[in-house]
Parts: C-alpha cells; sequence; structure tokens
C-alpha cells in the first residue's frame, strides 16, 4: 500500500543530518475512556516506541530490513541504471494498556541498515538511503463512540540520546554521563531544549505491515570468566553465538568501558584480533548500577573482554526467533554434532528476516548461502514466515529492465555470480513449494526467472555464461580448499563452466515448475535452450578421451553429472577421487552437489565416508578443532560463522533416515533409509505442513528394527531394496533382514 493508505496524514519527521540516534516525544490529552487503540509505526532504520515509559514491544530491531527505497547512491543504479522495487515494514500495536489521562509517546531511533557508510581499514558498504526518521497514526476509539487520531508532526520533538555512534557492523558508542535522559518518555518530562522534528517527505515506496518473526532475546548465557589480561578480563560464552554480552561497571565512579568480541583466542589467550572483525564498542557510564548492552546491533562471537573497570554478568542470545521443529541422534559422533553445529550456525545467521552469510564482516542476505541452506532450515525448523519475507527480498532485487538478479536481498554492494547467486529467483521458491505446497510462489517466480535469463543470454559467448556486470565478480565454486577471500587465482574450476551448470539447472527448475502449473507452451523453447547450454559444456570442458569435465579439479565431474552428462568413466572418477583422498575438494556448491550425487547414484557407503571422513578439508577436522559453529573455509580462514557449508545436514535426514516427499509438502512420503557401515543407531524427525515424521532404528548385523511414525492424512510407503510396504497413520515396528 502507498503511505497515505498506512499513514492516513500522518508526517515523517526527522533531526535531519544533525543526529543519527536520537530521542523523539510528544505528548496529548484523552477526551474519554478508551475502547480501543491502535498505533501503526515506523522508525527508520531501527526504532524502540514507548509509551508513558513503558516499552511496546520487546522485539529488536524492527523494522525488518528491507530495499527501503530507491538510493541514487547504491552502486548498481550508479555504474549500471539498474531500477530495484522496494518496500517499508511497518508494526502495528494495541496500546490502549499503555494509555491514561495525560500521554507521552516517544521512540528511539538508530541508523540500522538505513544509514550507513564505510569506515577506514574495514568492510564497508553503500546504504545510505538519508537521514533517520519517524512516523506514527494513533487511532482511539472512546467508549462512547468518538474516535480521535494522534499523528507524528512537527510539534515532535528530538534531542541526542546516550547513544552517541551505531553502526550496525562495527558496533556502538554510549555516553551516559552526559546525556542522563531517564524519563524522558514520561508525560511531563521537560523538553523545553529539545529542537523541533522536521517535517520530510514520506519515502516513495511500497508500505507493508510486519508479519514476519521478529528478533529477540532467545535466550541467556552465563558468561565463564577465563583469564586477566594487562588490560582486562577475557570471558567465554562456550559457543559462537549472535547477540550482545551485558556489563556492569565496577564502583560509582564514572569510567570508560571497552568491550570487545571475537570468535577465537590468540596464541597467549588474549583476544585474536583477526576474528574480532572490528567487533569494538564503549561505555561511558554514569556511575549508576545500571547495565550495559548493545541495542541496535548484535555481534558473532564466543569471547569477549571488558576493561578492569567492569564485569560481563550474562550474555544475550538474539537472532530471528525461529524455532527448532526438528530432532536428530544417532550412534555417530559427527552426525551429532553436525546437525547441532548447523543450527546454531544457521540460527546465529537469521536477523531481521534474513539468513545471512555471517554475523559480523556483511551480515548480508547473500543469495549462494541462502539457497543452499533454504531446505535445511524449512525442514528442521519453522521457516516459512521468515523465507516468505526473505523471498519478497529476492523479488525486490531484480532489475526492472535487464532482468539481472542482485547477489544478496535486499541489495548491499557485493559479490558472487550469475550462476549460484542469482538463480536463488528460481533455486529458493522450489523449495519453498517442496516444503509448503504453495503453488502462488511458483506463479510468481517463474515469469521473473524467464527474464533472469534474458540476463544470461547478454552475458554468455558462445552459449557460456562469461561474464557479469562490468567490474563485478563472476565467481563460481566459491570458498574451494586453500582459496582464500580475493585469491581466485586458486579457483582451478572454470567460472564459465559453474555459471553455465547453473543454467542449465534453473532451466530444469523452472520446466519442472511450469508443468507443476500446466503452463507447458514454453517448455519445447526451454529444451532447445537447454540442449544449446549441454552443448557447449560438453564442447568446451569434457575430454572424451578421459571422461572427466575440466580435468576433474575441485569435483570438476560432478557438475556434468548432475546434469546427466558423462558416463561411466565419469562417475567411476569421482568414486576414485574421494575413496582416495577421504575429504571434500568442493567448493560450497560442489560439496552439496557431489554429497547428494553420491546418494542419488545409490552409493550410500561412499556417501556416507565422504560426509564422516577425516581427511584435511573435512568436517571431521572442524569437529576436533572445537568449533562450534561452521567456518566460512575449509581452512578456518576469516569468519567462523557461516552456513553454506551446513547443506549436507539435509541429506541425513533424505537419505539416512530416508524421509522422502513424493510432490510437495510431505502429503505423500516415501520412507526409504539408506544403512551403511558406522552408523548403527539413528533416530530424527521432522515437523511438516501435515504434522510429525519420525524414522528410527537400530541396527545389528543381519536385521534392523525400525520404528516410523506418521502423521493423519498423509499417505506413506517403507520402501527397502525392491520391497514396499504400505504403512498406516501413527506408529508402525518393522523388523528387515539386512
Amino acid at each position: 500500500m502507498k503511505h497515505t493508505e498506512m499513514f492516513k496524514h500522518a508526517k515523517w519527521v526527522s533531526p535531519l543530518d544533525k543526529c543519527d540516534t536520537p530521542y523523539v516525544r510528544s505528548e496529548f490529552l484523552l477526551k474519554n475512556r478508551v475502547k480501543k487503540a491502535e498505533i501503526t509505526v515506523c522508525g527508520l532504520g531501527f526504532f524502540e516506541l514507548y509509551i508513558n515509559g513503558k516499552k511496546v514491544s520487546e522485539d529488536r530491531f524492527t523494522p525488518a530490513y528491507s530495499d527501503y527505497h530507491h538510493n541514487p547512491d547504491h552502486h548498481n543504479f550508479k555504474a549500471f541504471g539498474e531500477i530495484l522495487s522496494h518496500r517499508i515494514y511497518c508494526l502495528k500495536y494495541d496500546v490502549k494498556e499503555y494509555l491514561s489521562d495525560k500521554n507521552c509517546i516517544a521512540a528511539f531511533l538508530a541508523p540500522g541498515w538505513y544509514k550507513g557508510g564505510k569506515k577506514d581499514g574495514a568492510y564497508g558498504f553503500e546504504s545510505d538511503y538519508g537521514d533517520v526518521k519517524f512516523c506514527c497514526l494513533l487511532n482511539i476509539e472512546y467508549e462512547n463512540g468518538e474516535t480521535e487520531e494522534f499523528i507524528s508532526d512537527n510539534k515532535f520533538k528530538w534531542t541526542q540520546s546516550p547513544l552517541v555512534y551505531s553502526h550496525i557492523r562495527y558496533g556502538e558508542k554510549y555516553d551516559f554521563d552526559k546525556y542522563r535522559l531517564e524519563s524522558f518518555s514520561l508525560y511531563g518530562y521537560d523538553d523545553s531544549c529539545w529542537e523541533s522534528l522536521t517535517e520530510v517527505a514520506a519515502p516513495d515506496t511500497e508500505y507493508y505491515l510486519q508479519d514476519c518473526l521478529p528478533d529477540r532475546v532467545i535466550r541467556h548465557i552465563k558468561p565463564k570468566l577465563i583469564k586477566e589480561t594487562d588490560d582486562g578480563f577475557i570471558y567465554d560464552m562456550g559457543e559462537n553465538i549472535t547477540g550482545t554480552p551485558v556489563i556492569k561497571a565496577k564502583g560509582n565512579e564514572v569510567c570508560k568501558i571497552t568491550l570487545t568480541c571475537c570468535e577465537r583466542l590468540d596464541e597467549n589467550g588474549d583476544t585474536e584480533e583477526y576474528t574480532t572483525h572490528n567487533q569494538i564498542s564503549e561505555f561511558i557510564t554514569d556511575g549508576s548500577d545500571r547495565l550495559y548492552a548493545l541495542k541496535f546491533t548484535w555481534y558473532g562471537f564466543r569471547y569477549a573482554k571488558v576493561t578492569k573497570n567492569a564485569e560481563i554478568t550474562d550474555c544475550e542470545v538474539i537472532h530471528t526467533d525461529i524455532k527448532v521443529t526438528s530432532s536428530f541422534e544417532s550412534d555417530n559422533e559427527l552426525l551429532n554434532w553436525l546437525y547441532d553445529v548447523y543450527l546454531r550456525t544457521q540460527l546465529d545467521n537469521f536477523h531481521t528476516c534474513i539468513p545471512s552469510d555471517c554475523p559480523h564482516l556483511e551480515k548480508q542476505g547473500y543469495t549462494a548461502d541462502g539457497q543452499l541452506t533454504a531446505e535445511n532450515c524449512m525442514m528442521l525448523a519453522d521457516a516459512k514466515g521468515a523465507y516468505y519475507k526473505w523471498l519478497q527480498d529476492i523479488s525486490d532485487s531484480q532489475d526492472k529492465i535487464s532482468g539481472n538478479v542482485q547477489y544478496c536481498a535486499p541489495y548491499l554492494r557485493c559479490g558472487g555470480g550469475p550462476g549460484g547467486w542469482s538463480s536463488g529467483i528460481i533455486e529458493i521458491p522450489r523449495i519453498y513449494y517442496k516444503m509448503y505446497g504453495d503453488k502462488s510462489i511458483l506463479e510468481e517466480f517463474v515469469p521473473k526467472t524467464l527474464r533472469y535469463f534474458d540476463f544470461l543470454e547478454a552475458h554468455s559467448e558462445n552459449d557460456l555464461v562469461t561474464s557479469d556486470q562490468p567490474g563485478l565478480w563472476c565467481l563460481g565454486d566459491w570458498c574451494a580448499p586453500e582459496m582464500g577471500f580475493n585469491e581466485l587465482d586458486k579457483m582451478v574450476l572454470p567460472q564459465p563452466y559453474v555459471n553455465t551448470y547453473f543454467y542449465v539447472r534453473s532451466i530444469n527448475q523452472v520446466i519442472d515448475a511450469l508443468k507443476e502449473l500446466g503452463k507447458t507452451e514454453k517448455i519445447p523453447e526451454l529444451l532447445k535452450l537447454k540442449e544449446r547450454k549441454i552443448k557447449a559444456i560438453i564442447d568446451n570442458y569434457y575430454d572424451e578421451a578421459t571422461g572427466d569435465f575440466a580435468k576433474n579439479l575441485q569435483g570438476a565431474n560432478v557438475f556434468g553429472l548432475d546434469l546427466g552428462l558423462g558416463d561411466e568413466r565419469t562417475l567411476n572418477h569421482v568414486i576414485e577421487n574421494y575413496r582416495r583422498i577421504n575429504c571434500y575438494d568442493t567448493g560450497i556448491f560442489g560439496t552439496d552437489i557431489v554429497t547428494r550425487l553420491l546418494f542419488e547414484k545409490g552409493y550410500n557407503q561412499d556417501a556416507f565416508n565422504l560426509l564422516t571422513g577425516k581427511g584435511t578439508y573435512s568436517y571431521h577436522n572442524i569437529m576436533k578443532s572445537g568449533a562450534t559453529t561452521l567456518p566460512e573455509y575449509w581452512t578456518f580462514r576469516r569468519s567462523q560463522n557461516h552456513p553454506m557449508f551446513g547443506s549436507t545436514v539435509k541429506y541425513i535426514f533424505i537419505y539416512l533416515l530416508g524421509i522422502v516427499t513424493v510432490g510437495p509438502a510431505y502429503r505423500k512420503v516415501l520412507i526409504e533409509p539408506r544403512f551403511v557401515a558406522g552408523l548403527d543407531k539413528m533416530k530424527g524427525s521432522i515437523l511438516t505442513e501435515n504434522g510429525r515424521i519420525s524414522v528410527s532404528f537400530i541396527k545389528n548385523e543381519s536385521e534392523v528394527k525400525l520404528n516410523i511414525a506418521i502423521p493423519e492424512n498423509v499417505e506413506a510407503e517403507f520402501k527397502y531394496n525392491d520391497n514396499i510396504i504400505k504403512l498406516k497413520s501413527g506408529e508402525n515396528e518393522l523388523n528387515i533382514k539386512l
């Protein structure tokens, strides 16, 4: 809807560029007894709303991050003239219980993702949409039937809050000694020295009421003091998390407390600068007993250090309030660890309903990371609303002129490629439909994908996707072993090969979607397009003499095999290679593909051995390092909290437990567990749109005892070898001979 539909004649107000972190307030009186009171409100970037001294909601980082409105400074617009779509989320609260005869509405604003900028020596970004701003409409219905509105306008006033600096990536600085404003949100507070806010134009965008999951304090951790250094105390949270330490000053003197957070300790047991990621904040105290914590951003960390004038008393774990709805345990230590660590990594990387790449360095919704783990998250957690919201961000990120799809959503300047990044425009809708059965998502995104194909054609040579926009990366299989950030020379798998693989894969997915929708007219044209792309891959990368694609380096053969190309030698070379090295040699895409491909081809033991292998580039090596989240690189470079290598967790449920949806939304399922050496006991469950499905088994040398629970209204069969057994609703106990 438009601004006037959401806020009627309420005005957006701002302190302009005088302040990025203000308190704002205004007062009003009520005429009668209130029957109903609702406020529609938004503050950009983030806001907290107060009425008569009480915070209206405990939700964090509202409103949800989006591509708010046109930004002429965005790189894609300045460099290429691309036009995106935009939206702003607004909140609606029932506030009757907060009102009295005399009232004050107040808000605390911070720039969040809305107004950012670059910092010397640190990863920068372009998010300067404009100055922080605020808008509200309070609708009041009295018991006598009268109605009244209270709106934001230039009667609202502002002043500097104790938060004197806030940056979404780097942290915050507070000065509670200079700005002692405890009662700012109470009626009657003396604001005579405050300045009037300026009415500004309403952002030209689409306005939506926010209905996606909020960020909240999910749980608390008691930090453990592990070391005293010359300049501070170091605490261990016991796991890599996102949120904020809670700090208490020692003594009643005014002082400056410095907080430093990091993911690892150095060889001296101090905070490791390399994994601090510029996460340093400061608090000037006011001599009171107050507690100090981050308010409008989050850190990604395991260790926290404070100066000796303070102590850390608590740690708030904060992320989007996605509930884990699955369960898993087995007699294999690695699988248990991988399930737990993936979920922690994924939740750490969900904020403002965006699945991010990492919770510190960038915090962006990269579509490569996001599509690799989307099925995991939708399968193992209650993430439907979160991904529906993110799908709209992906849609907004598509250029209306060329069909280009940006590499993170909402859009910020970033790196990626037209293959495994932009193909999220069809991959994530496909997964959403598979998990939830919502055909409207396919209806919406198939035309967008066809438009995206126009961009791929414009950036192809001889039917290979060879380029991107000028000056942008055109990556292939990112984060291959021994590769570091910006070390593209170590990416030996040809980028055009990988990007054209994703083009063909996207064509296949669109064809499947068109069949689901009963719209088959375009399929012959798409099949001809696919035929051309397949020929280009074979002509350029397939060696008839060896049966290998691109010399089978870094998993090259699995990309060809996944498209149905190659021959028996191609597959044999894959199997021989991974039996020999006993670990992965692949980047983020190849790791997922080779694990799935081995299971799909019936090489279950090889797939399991690869998943649990103990070579250099393995999950086992990460586990033995003591990691509690998955790193960005097999070699532990840069971020220690990236979810994309957790994409293989879904195959534990699909293949080892054997829970397979036949068609969308688990209305019909096939239970087909794969029994392998080294795994004798396992149980797990997922909560689907149609109820909970659980599988457990205990295996001995000659027999397997299974217990399979099927919800009502789900058609289910059990398959082992060529035997098929129809399962009933409820508990099913089976004994099978190996």
